[in-house]
Protein backbone atom coordinates (compact mmCIF):
# COMPACT_ATOMS: atom_id res chain seq x y z
CA UNK A 1 0.00 0.00 0.00
CA UNK A 2 1.38 3.49 -0.67
CA UNK A 3 1.73 5.93 1.72
CA UNK A 4 2.41 9.77 1.72
CA UNK A 5 5.36 11.64 2.40
CA UNK A 6 4.22 12.71 5.27
CA UNK A 7 2.84 9.61 6.76
CA UNK A 8 6.42 8.23 6.01
CA UNK A 9 8.34 10.63 7.41
CA UNK A 10 6.37 10.18 10.93
CA UNK A 11 7.17 6.91 10.93
CA UNK A 12 11.13 7.12 10.34
CA UNK A 13 10.95 10.50 12.69
CA UNK A 14 12.75 12.87 10.48
CA UNK A 15 10.83 16.25 7.99
CA UNK A 16 8.98 16.33 5.80
CA UNK A 17 11.55 18.13 3.63
CA UNK A 18 13.97 15.14 4.40
CA UNK A 19 11.70 12.86 2.44
CA UNK A 20 11.05 15.13 -0.32
CA UNK A 21 14.29 16.10 -0.93
CA UNK A 22 15.06 11.46 -1.44
CA UNK A 23 11.70 11.31 -3.45
CA UNK A 24 12.94 14.14 -5.94
CA UNK A 25 16.01 12.04 -6.43
CA UNK A 26 14.10 9.10 -7.16
CA UNK A 27 13.98 7.25 -10.82
CA UNK A 28 10.81 8.87 -12.59
CA UNK A 29 8.83 5.11 -12.28
CA UNK A 30 9.22 5.17 -8.61
CA UNK A 31 7.78 8.26 -8.46
CA UNK A 32 3.92 8.82 -8.26
CA UNK A 33 0.40 10.95 -7.51
CA UNK A 34 -2.53 9.68 -6.11
CA UNK A 35 -6.10 11.31 -7.68
CA UNK A 36 -5.33 14.37 -5.71
CA UNK A 37 -2.24 15.08 -7.40
CA UNK A 38 -0.10 14.23 -3.90
CA UNK A 39 3.09 12.42 -3.90
CA UNK A 40 2.74 8.89 -2.76
CA UNK A 41 5.63 6.63 -1.77
CA UNK A 42 5.14 2.95 -2.97
CA UNK A 43 6.94 -0.05 -1.77
CA UNK A 44 10.26 0.44 -3.56
CA UNK A 45 10.62 3.83 -3.16
CA UNK A 46 9.98 3.92 1.02
CA UNK A 47 13.01 1.06 0.70
CA UNK A 48 15.40 3.55 -1.06
CA UNK A 49 14.43 6.61 1.00
CA UNK A 50 14.52 4.01 4.09
CA UNK A 51 18.07 3.08 3.11
CA UNK A 52 19.08 7.04 1.95
CA UNK A 53 17.64 8.14 5.40
CA UNK A 54 18.64 5.63 7.68
CA UNK A 55 22.57 6.16 6.22
CA UNK A 56 22.51 10.03 6.45
CA UNK A 57 20.68 9.83 10.38
CA UNK A 58 23.31 9.79 13.21
CA UNK A 59 22.12 7.22 15.83
CA UNK A 60 19.95 9.25 17.82
CA UNK A 61 17.78 9.77 14.85
CA UNK A 62 17.54 6.40 13.51
CA UNK A 63 13.83 4.82 13.47
CA UNK A 64 12.66 4.22 17.02
CA UNK A 65 11.88 1.15 18.34
CA UNK A 66 8.86 -0.26 19.56
CA UNK A 67 9.70 -0.15 23.10
CA UNK A 68 11.08 3.77 22.65
CA UNK A 69 7.66 4.52 21.04
CA UNK A 70 5.94 3.01 23.58
CA UNK A 71 8.17 5.41 26.22
CA UNK A 72 7.47 8.31 24.73
CA UNK A 73 3.45 7.18 24.16
CA UNK A 74 3.52 6.67 28.35
CA UNK A 75 5.70 9.88 28.75
CA UNK A 76 2.38 12.05 26.38
CA UNK A 77 0.40 10.32 28.31
CA UNK A 78 1.42 11.29 31.33
CA UNK A 79 1.62 14.58 30.68
CA UNK A 80 -1.65 15.03 28.84
CA UNK A 81 -3.11 13.82 32.42
CA UNK A 82 -1.40 16.60 33.82
CA UNK A 83 -2.45 19.01 31.67
CA UNK A 84 -6.24 18.08 32.56
CA UNK A 85 -5.85 17.69 36.17
CA UNK A 86 -4.23 21.61 35.76
CA UNK A 87 -7.34 22.27 33.74
CA UNK A 88 -9.68 20.75 35.71
CA UNK A 89 -8.40 22.57 38.68
CA UNK A 90 -8.05 25.91 36.99
CA UNK A 91 -11.95 24.93 36.03
CA UNK A 92 -12.87 24.90 39.57
CA UNK A 93 -10.98 27.99 40.92
CA UNK A 94 -13.28 30.26 38.37
CA UNK A 95 -16.09 28.15 39.13
CA UNK A 96 -15.51 29.67 43.06
CA UNK A 97 -14.95 32.95 41.70
CA UNK A 98 -17.95 32.77 39.37
CA UNK A 99 -19.74 32.01 42.22
CA UNK A 100 -18.15 34.79 44.96
CA UNK A 101 -19.14 37.20 42.53
CA UNK A 102 -22.90 36.37 41.81
CA UNK A 103 -23.01 36.29 45.41
CA UNK A 104 -21.66 39.67 45.95
CA UNK A 105 -23.75 40.96 43.27
CA UNK A 106 -26.99 39.31 44.62
CA UNK A 107 -26.77 41.70 48.36
CA UNK A 108 -25.30 44.59 46.06
CA UNK A 109 -28.97 43.43 44.93
CA UNK A 110 -31.05 43.34 47.84
CA UNK A 111 -29.40 46.05 49.24
CA UNK A 112 -30.36 48.41 46.29
CA UNK A 113 -33.74 46.58 46.58
CA UNK A 114 -33.89 47.70 50.89
CA UNK A 115 -32.79 51.31 49.39
CA UNK A 116 -35.65 51.67 46.78
CA UNK A 117 -38.31 50.40 49.72
CA UNK A 118 -36.95 53.66 52.08
CA UNK A 119 -36.95 56.15 49.14
CA UNK A 120 -40.57 55.32 47.89
CA UNK A 121 -41.32 55.29 51.85
CA UNK A 122 -39.96 58.48 52.33
CA UNK A 123 -41.58 59.92 49.27
CA UNK A 124 -44.75 58.56 50.51
CA UNK A 125 -44.86 60.56 53.52
CA UNK A 126 -43.60 63.42 52.33
CA UNK A 127 -46.47 63.44 49.71
CA UNK A 128 -48.87 62.47 52.49
CA UNK A 129 -47.22 65.66 54.65
CA UNK A 130 -47.69 67.90 51.37
CA UNK A 131 -51.29 66.72 50.94
CA UNK A 132 -51.73 68.21 54.97
CA UNK A 133 -49.87 71.20 54.69
CA UNK A 134 -52.52 71.86 51.69
CA UNK A 135 -55.46 71.33 53.28
CA UNK A 136 -54.39 73.28 56.44
CA UNK A 137 -53.46 76.17 53.88
CA UNK A 138 -56.85 75.90 52.52
CA UNK A 139 -58.84 75.21 56.01
CA UNK A 140 -57.19 78.68 57.05
CA UNK A 141 -57.80 80.20 53.30
CA UNK A 142 -60.93 79.76 54.04
CA UNK A 143 -61.56 80.87 57.69
CA UNK A 144 -59.85 83.86 56.32
CA UNK A 145 -62.21 84.21 53.60
CA UNK A 146 -65.29 83.46 56.81
CA UNK A 147 -63.60 86.15 58.89
CA UNK A 148 -63.56 88.60 55.94
CA UNK A 149 -67.08 88.04 54.32
CA UNK A 150 -68.04 88.52 58.51
CA UNK A 151 -66.56 91.95 58.97
CA UNK A 152 -66.15 94.12 56.39
CA UNK A 153 -63.44 96.77 56.46
CA UNK A 154 -64.59 100.65 56.56
CA UNK A 155 -62.67 103.42 56.09
CA UNK A 156 -65.27 105.29 58.36
CA UNK A 157 -64.50 103.13 61.66
CA UNK A 158 -60.69 104.52 61.85
CA UNK A 159 -62.01 108.14 60.59
CA UNK A 160 -62.21 109.86 64.17
CA UNK A 161 -58.99 108.07 65.54
CA UNK A 162 -55.16 109.59 64.34
CA UNK A 163 -52.14 106.94 63.95
CA UNK A 164 -50.06 108.68 66.36
CA UNK A 165 -51.14 108.72 70.34
CA UNK A 166 -49.38 112.48 70.23
CA UNK A 167 -51.97 113.33 67.68
CA UNK A 168 -54.12 113.89 70.50
CA UNK A 169 -52.79 116.27 72.61
CA UNK A 170 -51.37 118.71 69.76
CA UNK A 171 -54.94 119.12 69.10
CA UNK A 172 -55.60 119.67 72.43
CA UNK A 173 -53.50 122.63 72.74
Amino acid sequence: MSKTIKELADELGVSKQTIQYHYQHLLANNRQKDSRGFNVVNHTAEREIRSKVAKNLPPKNRQRTDKEVANNQQKTDKEKTSIHADLKMQIEDLKRQRDRLFASKEKEIASKDRQIEKLSQLLDQSQQLQLLTQKKNEQLEHKLEIETTKKPFSKNENKGRKWWPFSKKKEEK
